[in-house]
């Protein structure tokens, strides 16, 4: 059983009025987060029409496209299924991708196709996270709020950066390096000049360094410099591919692939819509492309751990026979695929619409659409079920693909395309006790030492008590002594890295929250904490079956 959160894009392209000559019809560039990298078409050949979709430039945001799924739009709010549409070989040196999937017959009059864009990091450091998104603001936001806290300068052109120590040392080791080595009195600055670099670019990097995520345009040879010799290595792997020009091999191959049908000349060609569309991204619905194997008796099986809690089950149903003519192989009739969602909203979670993708069966590459008879979003226990269109075999099992996509309903607690590295370096400076001036205590106990700037920035209760005190030796927070040390441990963890540890959450946990006002956690805990379902769920439950 594997699951990862997936970023997955929605897009309609409408047809209308397509009439019987050949032609090859085409969209506009579609824009993404304010770039235009996406294009769809039609090779509406009388025989063999091929539908086509392209990705260009997508990695100048630091993103590539993984896969496509694509569906006709019937009566419902969804395809009942969809097809994974294959890249083809074009070459690896330029910024274009290609998708190409082969229709059953020629497109006539009015019609939608359906896509899901599946979206990855270009570098294996950048992927699709879970973050309170108030923690970065809040970071970013410290530069210009917490000048009295900064304690080096960074000195670009005739502008002056007041900054913290402790995030670039936690982010970079060239920084650290160069802090350990140079240790000033209190009350001198430090400065660095940096030179060479426009003062957009040091704030793009900046602005990775504190948050994790890019500020501005990637293909910036500066930024690439910059990222290089600081030791960023995930900002400079985005760099790299950013910097990647269209590829003269790549275009001549797209031309191979999208006219290889030489029997029939397209007589005409034309663009629809023909004005300019957007994909809006709705940061509060990640996808989940979960792979599970069901054995020979179609037993029940995980198929989603989130947070190391079961929160998919899955299963099939059907006549299982032996086949004595595939050396008793079993054979499945008419098989149901079922699929039940228990705790999701334990997490906050909402379920919005699932497929499913058998391996093995005679329609593989169908993503069948999963229904249930009573589908609520709100639903506490949620039970759906897609009929396959064809018999399988299940020796030794039956492997299916699942594609979940949920809604969060927790405020600022979501998925980002980040680096991975900003949730793990500044808690491990903590850890460390690399440039900390906090000591922690619980009770009468000293449980770890951290760092006054990433505590004043998320909550204000600390930042209030914090910055009455002036001394120049390391300031003392104490929690008291009636809360568990791996608690308050757990706390500082949200407060550094935005996320909450599985377990964490408690009556204890809500009560820092609040009395520390960390808002994003108040709400992770009203929601972690709510109560299990009651009869009445589980009587709405049971007639979904």
């Amino acid at each position: 059983m594997t699951s990862k959160a997936m970023m997955i894009v929605p897009y309609e392209w409408i047809l209308e009025n397509v009439e019987e000559e050949p032609m090859t019809i085409a969209s506009k560039m579609i824009s993404f987060r304010g770039e235009k990298v996406f294009c769809v078409g039609l090779k509406n050949h009388a025989v063999s029409p091929v539908l086509f979709f392209m990705a260009i430039d997508l990695g100048k945001i630091g993103m590539k496209v993984e896969d496509v799924l694509c569906g006709f739009q019937g009566s419902g709010l969804s395809p009942e299924k969809m097809a994974c549409i294959y890249e083809e070989v074009i070459g690896d040196g330029g910024s274009l991708q290609l998708f190409t999937v082969p229709l059953k017959k020629k497109v006539l009059g009015t019609c939608t196709f359906v896509f899901r864009i599946c979206i990855e990091g270009t570098d294996s450091g950048y992927s699709y996270q879970l973050c309170d998104r108030l923690a970065k603001n809040q970071l970013w936001a410290a530069l210009k709020n917490q000048e009295n806290l900064a304690d080096v300068e960074l000195i670009v052109k005739d502008k002056t950066f007041p900054v913290h120590k402790a995030i670039l040392a936690a982010r970079s080791p060239v920084f650290a390096d160069k802090f350990e080595k140079k240790q000033l009195a209190k009350d001198v600055p430090h400065q660095i000049r940096i030179d060479g670099v426009e003062l957009s670019t040091m704030e793009n990097f900046l602005h990775f360094i504190y948050t994790g995520e890019p500020y501005g345009k990637l293909a910036d040879g500066d930024l690439l410099k910059l990222a290089e010799y600081y030791q960023l290595t995930t900002l400079s792997g985005l760099c790299k591919v950013a910097l990647k020009k269209m590829d003269a091999l790549q275009i001549t191959n797209i031309m191979k692939h999208l006219n290889s049908n030489a029997d029939e000349e397209m007589s005409s060609s034309k663009i629809t819509p023909e004005k300019e569309t957007e994909i809006f991204f709705d940061r509060t619905t990640p996808s989940f492309r979960c792979n599970s194997k069901l054995d020979e008796n179609g037993k029940s099986t995980c198929v989603m751990e989130y947070q190391n809690e079961d929160i998919c089950i899955a299963y099939f149903t059907g006549d299982r026979k032996l086949d004595a003519d595939y050396g008793n192989r079993h054979f499945v009739i008419e098989p149901v695929i079922h699929l039940s969602c228990v705790n999701h909203r334990n997490f906050g979670l909402k379920v919005e619409d699932i497929y499913c993708d058998i391996w093995d069966s005679e329609d593989e590459n169908n993503w069948m659409k999963m229904e249930s008879k009573h589908f609520q979003k709100n639903a506490e226990l949620l039970h759906v079920a897609a009929e396959s269109p064809s018999n399988f075999y299940v020796d030794p099992f039956l492997t299916v693909d699942f594609d979940i996509k949920m809604t969060s309903t927790i405020g600022n607690y979501y998925y980002e395309m980040m680096d991975d590295g900003w949730l793990k370096d500044l808690w491990l400076a903590a850890t460390n006790q690399m440039l900390t001036d906090v000591e922690i205590f619980v009770g009468t106990v000293k449980v770890m030492e951290a760092h006054r700037i990433i505590l004043c920035a998320r909550s204000p209760f600390l930042n209030e008590s914090l910055n009455k005190i002036s001394n120049t030796n390391k300031s003392i927070v104490t929690f008291g002594a009636e809360f568990d040390v791996d608690t308050v441990k757990h706390f500082l963890n949200f407060l550094y890295t935005g996320f909450l540890l599985t377990g964490a959450s408690g009556k204890q946990m809500s009560q820092l929250a609040i009395m520390y006002e960390v808002e994003t956690l108040k709400n992770v805990c009203q929601v972690f904490n709510a109560n299990p379902p009651d009869a009445e769920h589980v009587a709405g439950y049971l007639l979904q079956l």
